[in-house]
């Protein structure tokens, strides 16, 4: 049986925890906490992973441990060896151009400037599906982009994203057991009817 490999991206680390640019480890977290599994370190790919199964279909979650620039430095071999079929493969990740607490659905969009999205698609040479998370602009233009990925989501993001956290776990549910097609149809329309988004 082929497996679908779940790559939430990010950084490892104490000190990157609940930071922008952590988003992909955060909606992966999520949804080990919600099948009630544990993730498992994996030296030789310097990956977490974990493994469940929803309606007959094997999903794999993948943390990569490197950091976000080398993403896709031991992806391709751990994909590999576990019969991952790229084509259905899902990419989670952080992204600049959403504002928090929403998200997007993308398929063949290319990396849009995101070195750890840039990596994956270098070294696995294929455009994965992608969630993509808001994390909003940088605050004013003159901002160093690495600062703003890096920094920290105000208490009022975080309670944000915690309210958003049940929408973005059925979009990812929706993307591996109805596939993009329709997961696109019903999640890149709009909001759900309880979010209120405040400039």
């Amino acid at each position: 049986m082929s497996c679908i490999a779940i790559v939430g991206l990010g950084n490892p680390g104490t000190q990157y925890v609940n930071s922008r640019h952590n988003l992909g480890f955060w909606l992966l977290n999520k949804l080990a906490e919600s099948q009630k599994i544990n993730f498992t370190e994996k030296s030789k790919y310097c990956a977490e992973v974990s493994k469940i199964s929803l309606q007959e279909k094997s999903f794999m979650l993948v943390k990569p441990l490197t950091y976000m620039n080398e993403s896709g430095k031991f992806l391709k071999g751990l994909l590999a060896n576990n019969n991952c079929d790229l084509s259905r493969s899902i990419l989670v990740h952080d992204e600049i151009t959403i504002p928090v607490g929403q998200m997007k659905i993308s398929i063949g969009k290319g990396d849009g400037g995101h070195n750890g999205v840039k990596s994956v698609f270098s070294e696995l040479r294929f455009n994965l599906i992608r969630l993509r998370l808001g994390i909003g602009s940088k605050q004013n233009p003159e901002m160093d982009l690495a600062k703003h990925v890096l920094s920290k989501f105000t208490l009022k993001e975080k309670a944000t994203l915690e309210m958003q956290a049940r929408h973005f776990l059925n979009a990812l549910n929706s993307l591996m057991t109805e596939g993009v097609e329709k997961a696109m149809n019903l999640y890149n329309q709009s909001l759900p009817l309880n979010f209120n988004h405040e400039k």
